[in-house]
C-alpha cells in the first residue's frame, strides 16, 4: 500500500425529506447565495419551488443561475462568475446532476481569482481559495456532490478537461434519493456506467500491493451500482434501489477505494472527454461506447485483474484466465446494453474523421494528466478497437 492522505470534509445528510435542513445548513455557509441549476428538470418535479421556499423561510438572499447543460461549458461558467460577483455571493448552492455541480464548483473558485478559470484545467494555475458550496444531487452517477473533481468543456478551444483539487469538495451534501424517482432510464443508465467506471479504472491501473481492502471496496461498490441501477429501471419508485444507487455512486468516486493505490490512470475518461466534446454525447453513454473496445485493447495487460473483477462483480466462471476475461467482457457488454447505452463508437454515428478529432483532444488531456504511453498512435489504436 502506498502512502496517502485521506481527506473528505463533506458533511453528507442522506435520506427522505432531508431537504428540510437546507435553510439551516446554508445559513452556516453564507447569507447571499448563488443558486445554480439545470435547464428545466427541477421545475418539472416541483423541486425548484421547494428550494425557493426553503431559501425564503431562512431569510437567505439569492441570485439564480440556471440553464446549465450536459457537458457544461466554460462560457456559461464565466457568465455565472459575473452573476456571483455582481450579487456579492458568499456561498453557492448547486441543485442537479454532475454538470450542474461541476459548473457550481468552477464558479465558486472562479470568483476568487482574476485569471481565466481554464488555467486550472490546463495546469497553469492552482486554486488559492473558494466560496463554500452546498450540493443537492438529483441524479446518481458522477459523485461530484461529494468529491474534489470537476470537468468542463472549453467551447472556444473545443477541449474537455477534468481537474481535481482539495478545495473543490463541497462543504455539505444534502441527498434525498426520492428526488431521483423521475430520472428517465436513459440517464439512470448513463450515470450507472459513469459510476461503474469510477470503480473499474483505479482497480485495473494501480500498481500498489497490499490493497485488498481497496479492491474489495471497489468491487462491492460496482456490484451495488449494477444491481441497483437495474432495480431503478425495473421499479423507478423503489426507494431502496434509488438510495443504493445514489450512495454507491458517491462511494465510487469518494477517494476511499483509491486511498493507498498510488498513481492510478483514468485513460478511459480521457478518451471520453475527447468523444463528448466532439459529439456532445452524455458522459456515461460515451464511456459505454468506449469501454468494450478499451477493455479488448488492454486485456493482455490486465488479464488477471479483469478475470478477478468478473468473478467478484458478475460471478463469471472459467477454466482459465482467458475464458474468464472473455466472459467478463461479455457480462460488461450485457450490463451496458441493459442500461440502454451504446457498445461501440459506430453505434453513436461517428465516422473516421471524427476519430481524428477525438484523438487530438485526448492528446491535450493526456499531457495535463501525465498519462504514460498515451501518445497519438496509441490513442488511434484504442479508438479503432472501439469503433
Amino acid at each position: 500500500m502506498e502512502n496517502f492522505v485521506y481527506h473528505n470534509p463533506v458533511k453528507i445528510i442522506f435520506g427522505i425529506d432531508v431537504i428540510d435542513q437546507l435553510g439551516d445548513e446554508l445559513t452556516l455557509l453564507g447569507n447571499r447565495i448563488l443558486f445554480v441549476y439545470g435547464q428545466k428538470a427541477i421545475k418539472d418535479i416541483g423541486l425548484y419551488d421547494l428550494i425557493i421556499k426553503n431559501l425564503e423561510d431562512a431569510a437567505i438572499s439569492y441570485a439564480e443561475f440556471g440553464d446549465v447543460q450536459p457537458n457544461p461549458l466554460l462560457s456559461h461558467v464565466c457568465k455565472g462568475i459575473e452573476v456571483a460577483r455582481e450579487f456579492n455571493c458568499d456561498a453557492v448552492l448547486a441543485v442537479g446532476g454532475g454538470s450542474v455541480i461541476d459548473t457550481a464548483k468552477a464558479i465558486a473558485v472562479g470568483v476568487k481569482v482574476k485569471h481565466d478559470v481554464w488555467k486550472f484545467f490546463n495546469g497553469r494555475k492552482s486554486i488559492p481559495a473558494t466560496l463554500p458550496l452546498l450540493s443537492l444531487p438529483t441524479i446518481a452517477g458522477s459523485g461530484s456532490e461529494v468529491n474534489h473533481a470537476m470537468a468542463l468543456t472549453n467551447d472556444v478551444q473545443a477541449l474537455k478537461f477534468g481537474f481535481a483539487h482539495r478545495y473543490l469538495y463541497p462543504q455539505v451534501c444534502i441527498a434525498d434519493p426520492t428526488l431521483s424517482f423521475s430520472v428517465p432510464d436513459k440517464l439512470v443508465g448513463s450515470g450507472a456506467v459513469d459510476a461503474f467506471c469510477h470503480c473499474f479504472e483505479p482497480y485495473l491501473t494501480t500498481q500498489a500491493g497490499g490493497v485488498g481492502f481497496q479492491k474489495r471496496f471497489l468491487e462491492n461498490s460496482a456490484k451495488t451500482i449494477v444491481e441497483s441501477a437495474c432495480g431503478c429501471i425495473k421499479n423507478p419508485s423503489s426507494y431502496e434501489h434509488r438510495a443504493a444507487m445514489l450512495w454507491g455512486s458517491m462511494m465510487a468516486m469518494s477517494s476511499i477505494g483509491s486511498a493507498g493505490l498510488g498513481k492510478i490512470y483514468f485513460s478511459l475518461h480521457a478518451l471520453e472527454h475527447g468523444l463528448s466534446v466532439t459529439s456532445d454525447i452524455p458522459h456515461g453513454a460515451g464511456l459505454s461506447a468506449l469501454l468494450p473496445g478499451w477493455l479488448n485493447y488492454h486485456k493482455g495487460v490486465f488479464v488477471e485483474r479483469i478475470g478477478t473483477w468478473g468473478e467478484h462483480v458478475f460471478s463469471v466462471k472459467g477454466s482459465n484466465a482467458t475464458e474468464k476475461v472473455e466472459s467478463t467482457i461479455a457480462e460488461i457488454g450485457q450490463f451496458l446494453k441493459s442500461m440502454g447505452c451504446p457498445l461501440s463508437l459506430s453505434e453513436t454515428g461517428l465516422d473516421s474523421e471524427d476519430l481524428g478529432k477525438i484523438a487530438a483532444n485526448v492528446g491535450e488531456q493526456a499531457r495535463v494528466w501525465r498519462l504514460p504511453g498515451f501518445d497519438k498512435q496509441t490513442v488511434a489504436e484504442i479508438l479503432e478497437y472501439c469503433s
